[in-house]
């Protein structure tokens, strides 16, 4: 049953507010209106709509009293409890949840839930206690808990300091704000989170971003450090692009030794530090600073202090670039020195020199779907540069490079318990070398045809890679060469949460296993820890052994500084659509 209430306008004394209210309370009760001709006789701007199983209303009082999955309505906002008490002299409603549920306030589509409201419907403020809010964020959840959340219309907390206000830059399009005392921050949907931040305040903006004040980082109940600077989860990019991920690793060329990195961030921008230290080589280090400016710029300057394996050297390598964002289309600007690059062209010759980019412009469209086919995306790079190449043995002039690619990426289930899949990209690049008499061209076509199946608990994939090549580049950096390999994969569990795995790759050119990576995974609700080894048979021949730590709902966060990533051929793309 419906009941609406009028809210009292600018002049009109308490009786008469009441007076209207009641009156259209028994009109509705009593009339057989449609609803269609209610909303006619309702001014849609100034109403409020109580929804429940049973509404009361006390006339001296001037409150409405509604329990039992009770709805109130009021310009965008939205709340729904068990119970609602709604004044309507002083405009005040106070709402309360039946056991073991929660309440809920909704405005534009942005819901944050807890134990209780007391919001007002004159200025839009109000208190949400022992909040417990759940937002999508990457493949998973941001869930935000903990006290009581303030919550004021976007205008007055700009007005208040809170945040900037709407005529400023990089301003989201948000209804209102939240400011939560004691509050933490996790992905993990457990009671007990294996991992989580704790602020004492934060500072929420329903689907863009949170920003927790000098956080504490937690990993189960310990206690790991306290951020000197501000914590900012990006929401609305559905990404947490920096995290604190340690890891420890040992290798041929570096010895033992381990790294840690993360950011200290503010509302625009971020301060992205790393370490690491070997036995062999010593300390490596890396700072890098990034800043929006505005109508979707975007600036980024950073160096690293670390070992070069060509020269047995440590080196800086300094970098820096201008992005642009909009829809998704990103462009940028990059320069860098001595940027070391390592690349296995094939299972017998590995790359290693310095690039320096002088500059680079590139542009990259966001994934598209495809429209011949229901299952399939593309997408479009394109890119335009000067480089200059050095090596041990030689340094090449500055060069001129220009070109673009497209790249598919298909799967398609078959059955229940297997899927099929391609990851295919063509690209053609031409380069302008002053001493040639005409420019040089290379075009690659490569892609993987697999598919990943299960029988049971035991997931497997077979996947036959190709690469063609026609042309040459210039420099050796970006020269591709051919290749056809078969890759295989095998995963099974060996207890609750773990599993262990074992992935290879056989040369079909050359007639040798390169690579084979076996792992032991211990999974969780939302992290993954992994015991690595890598057993390399290439040219480059440069075993690893790694422990690290990943959380699972954030497959854009980048590794920490100088750790090993192993490159998984079945893995989809981290950044497509869901």
């Amino acid at each position: 049953m419906e009941k609406t209430a009028r809210k009292s306008r600018n002049g009109r004394s308490r009786r008469c507010g009441i007076a209207i209210f009641a009156a259209a309370a028994l009109f509705f009760i009593c009339s057989p209106l449609r609803a269609e001709e209610i909303e006619r006789l309702e001014d849609n701007a100034e109403r409020v709509t109580l929804d429940a199983a049973r509404v009361m209303y006390d006339d001296e009082a001037g409150a409405a009293e509604a329990t039992g999955d009770a709805i109130l309505r009021y310009r965008d906002a939205v709340i729904r409890a068990e119970r609602i008490d709604y004044d309507v002299t002083n405009q005040k409603v106070t709402a309360h949840p039946a056991p073991g549920e929660t309440v809920s306030l909704q405005s534009y589509g942005k819901v944050i839930r807890g134990d209780s409201l007391e919001y007002s419907l004159s200025n839009g403020e109000g208190v949400m206690e022992n909040v417990k809010s759940g937002l999508p964020l990457g493949e998973g959840t941001l869930y935000i808990s903990g006290g009581g959340l303030q919550i004021l219309p976007y205008d007055v907390a700009a007005e208040r300091g809170f945040v900037k206000k709407r005529g400023a830059k990089n301003v989201p399009d948000a209804s209102y704000v939240g400011l939560g005392e004691n509050i933490s921050v996790t992905t993990c949907a457990l009671d007990h989170p294996h991992y989580r931040v704790e602020s004492k305040r934060i500072i929420f903006i329903p689907g863009k971003k949170a920003v927790a004040k000098s956080p504490r980082l937690y990993l189960g109940k310990t206690y790991i450090m306290t951020y000197p600077m501000d914590y900012v989860i990006d929401i609305d990019r559905k990404a947490l692009k920096y995290s604190l991920t340690p890891y420890f690793q040992s290798s041929e060329t570096k010895g033992g030794g381990g790294g840690l990195s993360g950011a200290f961030t503010w509302e625009t921008g971020s301060v992205a530090l790393g370490a690491a230290l070997w036995s062999k080589v010593e300390a490596e280090w890396m700072a890098e600073v990034e800043q929006q400016i505005g109508g979707g710029f975007s600036v980024r300057a950073g160096v690293d202090y670390s070992w070069d394996r060509a020269w047995d050297d440590k080196l800086y390598h300094p970098r820096a670039a201008l992005s642009y964002e909009t829809n998704e289309w990103t462009a940028a600007l990059r320069w860098s020195r001595k940027e070391y690059i390592e690349d296995q062209k094939n299972s017998l010759y590995e790359y290693r020199g310095h690039l320096t980019r002088e500059p680079e412009f590139s542009v990259a469209s966001p994934w598209l779907k495809d429209p011949a086919l229901n299952s399939s995306w593309f997408r479009l790079n394109a890119v335009w540069g000067m480089y200059r190449e050095d090596t041990v043995d030689f340094s090449s002039d500055t060069i001129s490079r220009w070109g673009a690619d497209v790249q598919s990426y298909l799967e398609l289930p078959i059955g229940k318990s297997a899927d099929v899949f391609w990851n295919i990209r063509y690209g053609a690049w031409f380069y302008d070398h002053g001493s040639l008499s005409m420019d040089d061209r290379q075009e690659v076509l490569d892609g993987i045809l697999g598919i990943r199946y299960s029988f049971g608990a035991v997931e497997m994939a077979t996947g036959y890679e190709r690469r063609h090549v026609w042309g040459s580049s210039p420099m050796f950096w970006d020269a591709w060469e051919k290749a056809e390999k078969i890759h295989q994969k095998i995963r099974f569990p060996v207890g609750r949460e773990v599993f262990v795995s074992a992935r290879g790759s056989y040369d079909l050119d050359d007639s040798l296993f390169d690579k084979i990576t076996y792992s032991l995974q211990w999974i969780n609700d939302c992290m993954k820890w992994e015991l690595l080894y890598h057993d390399d048979r290439t040219s480059g021949s440069d075993d690893k052994m790694s422990l690290s730590v990943s959380i699972l709902t954030f497959p854009n966060t980048q590794a920490s500084f100088g750790e090993y990533k192993d490159k998984d051929p079945f893995m989809r793309p981290s950044d497509l659509p869901k």
